[in-house]
């Protein structure tokens, strides 16, 4: 079983899940990066359960998940345009002006998501953000849902940045999971394009 398939057949027991999490405290780090109304792209938004957020704030809202079953949880639970499509086929016809891929880009290997970073930021608008989060104190790897995870690194930064030298961190920050699950800890990260 591959990532996707673990989410394409849990897709509604995800949902219920994930919409549990209190996301307030990076909600609020990132968009006072980001001007009101501004277009964000959810990257890997699972069953948009943040992509509402934004769009109830006012924000240009748009999302793509690699998963058919959530995409279209979270087209229905956001009301808003969203894309079924992987991370490296994604091709937007269209620049936004901040990234938001929370719990995401950990699903894809160290070399996929410096690809990713290399290729994808050319759909960031002048000075816009890209917020992301990954996991640690995890084994990294497979799991025993068949999920693949890759752990947040100084080493992965530094090579996302050596990637695309024109980002900037603007923040960093560690925090507990907020699903609290056992000795997970997600750390945070925003850059400037």
């Amino acid at each position: 079983m591959s990532t996707l398939d673990y989410y394409n057949n849990n897709a509604r027991e995800y949902a219920d899940f994930s919409l549990t999490a209190d996301m307030s405290e990076s909600y609020n780090a990132f968009l006072k990066y980001v001007s009101k109304g501004a277009s964000i792209a959810d990257l890997g938004c699972g069953c948009g359960r943040d992509l509402k957020v934004f769009k109830d704030k006012g924000y240009d809202a748009y999302g793509f998940d690699g998963s058919a079953g959530l995409s279209a949880i979270a087209r229905e639970y956001a009301q808003t345009q969203v894309d079924t499509v992987t991370f490296l086929s994604w091709q937007p016809n269209r620049k936004f002006d901040a990234f938001w891929a929370n719990a995401s880009l950990l699903h894809l290997t160290k070399e996929e998501i410096v690809q990713f970073f290399r290729e994808k930021t050319v759909y960031l608008k002048e000075g816009g953000v890209f917020y992301f989060s990954m996991k640690r104190g995890i084994p990294e790897g497979y799991d025993e849902l068949g999920r693949l995870y890759t752990l947040y690194s100084e080493e992965l930064l530094k090579k996302i940045l050596q990637a695309v030298p024109r980002a900037t961190v603007l923040e960093k920050w560690t925090k507990k999971d907020s699903l609290n699950r056992g000795d997970t800890v997600w750390e945070s990260t925003i850059l400037r394009f």
